[in-house]
């Protein structure tokens, strides 16, 4: 009895993790569907470069939480290639040592970075991120 029970109990949880696939292959998001999305979310929004010759990205985008431009702040770089923004979000990433540097110097908040398609950000404040994350979805 007990052999039966465990099969269908196994069975059941190998059908919840097949059941809701989700596709890998991320939305295209474009510059201007971010700053449209943060503008009308409140956001102060500033795109600094937009460049189509650039080798490596071709649009930066520095989102802040108010007009005082000390607030808390999003980072958005859209890069040519998955594989370059892939790399830039390794490279954005803090490590202990700088971990360590920041707190001497009062900043305990953790910097959050990710990686969706070919699109990097980063931020400090994770609820900035929700316009989005409600482009991605």
């Amino acid at each position: 009895m007990k052999k039966i029970l465990s099969i269908i109990l196994l069975l059941s949880f190998a059908l919840s993790l097949t059941a809701c696939g989700n596709s890998t292959e991320p939305k295209e998001i474009s510059c201007d569907d971010i700053i449209k999305a943060y503008e009308e979310a409140g956001y102060f929004v500033s795109c600094h470069s937009h460049s189509e010759d650039s080798e490596e990205y071709y649009c930066y985008i520095i989102i802040y939480e108010n007009e005082d431009s000390t607030s808390d702040l999003v980072e958005i770089t859209l890069y040519n290639t998955a594989e370059g923004a892939k790399e830039a979000a390794e490279n954005r990433k803090y490590n202990l040592a700088i971990w360590m540097v920041a707190a001497m110097y009062g900043e305990f908040r953790w910097l959050r970075t990710g990686c969706y398609g070919d699109m990097v950000y980063s931020t400090f404040d994770y609820k900035m991120l929700k316009p989005l994350k409600e482009l991605m979805e």
